[in-house]
C-alpha cells in the first residue's frame, strides 16, 4: 500500500510521479539484442534469423504499451514479419535499420524521461484539427475545444516535383499516392497544432480527415502498405512522443461533409472561385464562407519553407534523423492581424459540414432543410467521437481508492 514504486505486470510505476517504463531486467535484455544488432549491420555480416527478429519484435510491442508513440516506429519491421524471410538483414534496409536505432533510443531514455501516466489515456479533446489534401495542396483550420487557441487556417500548395510524381490515371507509374499526400498533410496539420495551440503533457487532441487509409494508419501509428506513409508516421509518432500529447482521437469525415477544408487545399487556382492569390484573399474568403460567431475572424497561418521541406523531403524518401524531428526549426507564424483564442468552437464549425450555398433566392424550405441536415450530422459526428474516446478510458476499479 505505501510502496510509492512497484513492478506491476512486467512495468515499474512510479506512485509519486504518476509515470512508468519497462522494468530493468526486460530493458536491458531489448538494449543489449538491438545493440548486437546494430553492430552486427554496420560491420555488413550475417543476418539475424526471422524466429529471433519476430521474438524480439514482439518484446518490443510489449515494452511500447508504457511507450505509446514507439508503436510508430515500426511499420518497417511489419513489412519484414509479413513477408517471413529467412534471415533479416539490417545493412540491406536502411529504414529498418533506422527503426532499430530509434527504438534502442527511445527504450534506454525510458527511465531518464519516464512516460507519464496521463499521456496514455485519451479524452474529450483540447483541440480539434482538421485537414484536408488534393493534387494542389494540402489546407487546414484548428479550433480550440476544452481550451482556448486562435481560429488557425493554413494552406501549402504542394512543389512541381510532387506533383508529377501523383499517382493518378494519366500517370500510373508514380511514386506518390494520395493517401500519401493526406498523411503528409496530417504531419504538417500537428506541426501547426504545435505552435498554434498550447500542446503539453497530457493534451488531448483530435485529427480530423476524409481520407480512411491516414486515419487507419495514424489510429495503429503503423502502416503496411506504403514506405512513404511509414515514414510520416514516423516523424509524427516521434512529434508526439516530444511534446507528451495522449493517444490521438482520429476520425474519418466524408469528403462531401469536409467542405470547411476544400478552400485553403484547392485555394491556388483550381476551381478558380476559391483562387486566392495572398493570404489576405485567403482570409476575406474564409471570412466569408464560415463567420465565426460573436464577429471573430480567423487567423491564417504561415508555414516556414524550413517545416515544409522537412515533409517534403519524407515525400521524396530522404531520411531524417530522430534527431532532426525533435529539434525543429521555427513552424511559421500567423499573419496579419491575430484573432483573439477561443474555444468550444468546434461543435460550432459541424454546422458548416455540408457545402453552402452562395445563391441569395435560394428558397427558405431548401435553407431549412440543409441546416437540419447539418445539425443532424454535428449529432452523428459528436456520438462517433464520444464512442472514440471511450474505447481509450481507463476501466472504473473494482474498490476505488480512498479520497484522502
Amino acid at each position: 500500500m505505501w510502496a510509492l514504486t512497484k513492478d506491476i505486470l512486467g512495468f515499474t510505476f512510479d506512485g509519486d510521479n504518476k509515470t512508468l517504463w519497462l522494468e530493468s531486467p526486460k530493458r536491458e535484455a531489448l538494449l543489449t539484442t538491438l545493440k548486437q544488432w546494430l553492430r552486427q549491420s554496420r560491420r555488413k555480416r550475417g543476418g539475424i534469423p526471422f524466429e529471433e527478429f519476430q521474438s524480439t519484435i514482439s518484446k518490443l510491442r510489449h515494452a511500447f504499451v508504457s511507450i505509446p508513440s514507439g508503436k510508430g516506429l515500426l511499420s518497417p519491421c511489419n513489412t519484414i514479419l509479413r513477408l517471413q524471410p529467412q534471415s533479416v538483414y539490417l545493412h540491406r534496409n536502411k529504414h529498418l535499420q533506422q527503426a532499430m536505432a530509434d527504438c534502442r533510443t527511445l527504450l534506454r531514455e525510458s527511465t531518464t524521461a519516464p512516460t507519464k501516466c496521463a499521456e496514455l489515456v485519451a479524452a474529450w479533446p483540447d483541440f480539434v484539427g482538421v485537414k484536408d489534401a488534393s493534387g494542389h495542396g494540402v489546407g487546414g483550420v484548428i479550433v480550440g475545444e476544452n481550451k482556448a487557441c486562435v481560429p488557425t487556417v493554413f494552406r501549402f500548395e504542394w512543389p512541381d516535383d510532387i506533383k508529377r510524381e501523383i499517382v493518378s490515371d494519366s500517370n500510373p507509374n508514380g511514386k506518390i499516392t494520395n493517401s500519401d499526400l493526406e498523411c503528409a498533410g496530417l504531419l504538417m496539420l500537428w506541426l501547426v497544432m504545435e505552435d498554434v495551440c498550447d500542446i503539453t503533457s497530457g493534451t488531448h487532441v483530435a485529427l480530423f480527415s476524409d481520407n480512411s487509409p491516414t486515419v487507419s494508419w495514424v489510429e495503429r501509428l503503423a502502416c503496411r502498405s506504403s514506405l512513404v506513409a511509414g515514414q510520416l508516421i514516423r516523424a509524427l509518432a516521434l512529434r508526439l512522443k516530444t511534446m507528451g500529447a495522449s493517444p490521438l482521437t482520429t476520425l474519418h469525415v466524408p469528403g462531401v461533409q469536409n467542405a470547411m477544408t476544400d478552400i485553403p487545399s484547392r485555394s491556388f487556382g483550381i476551381p478558380a472561385k476559391w483562387y486566392c492569390e495572398s493570404d489576405d484573399a485567403l482570409l476575406t474568403l474564409y471570412n466569408s464562407h464560415f463567420p465565426l460567431p460573436n464577429q471573430r475572424s480567423w487567423t491564417v497561418y504561415q508555414v516556414s519553407s524550413k517545416i515544409s521541406t522537412r515533409i517534403l523531403s519524407v515525400l521524396r524518401m530522404k531520411l531524417i534523423s530522430l534527431e532532426e524531428w525533435r529539434r525543429l526549426p521555427s513552424r511559421g507564424k500567423h499573419t496579419g492581424v491575430v484573432g483573439s483564442p477561443t474555444s468550444d468552437l468546434w461543435e460550432w464549425t459541424l454546422t458548416y459540414r455540408m457545402p453552402r450555398s452562395n445563391n441569395a433566392s435560394e428558397a427558405s424550405p431548401a435553407l431549412r432543410q440543409s441546416f437540419d441536415k447539418g445539425i443532424s450530422i454535428a449529432a452523428e459526428v459528436k456520438s462517433e467521437l464520444r464512442r472514440s474516446v471511450a474505447l481509450l478510458q481507463p476501466l472504473a476499479r473494482r474498490v476505488p481508492w480512498p479520497m484522502e
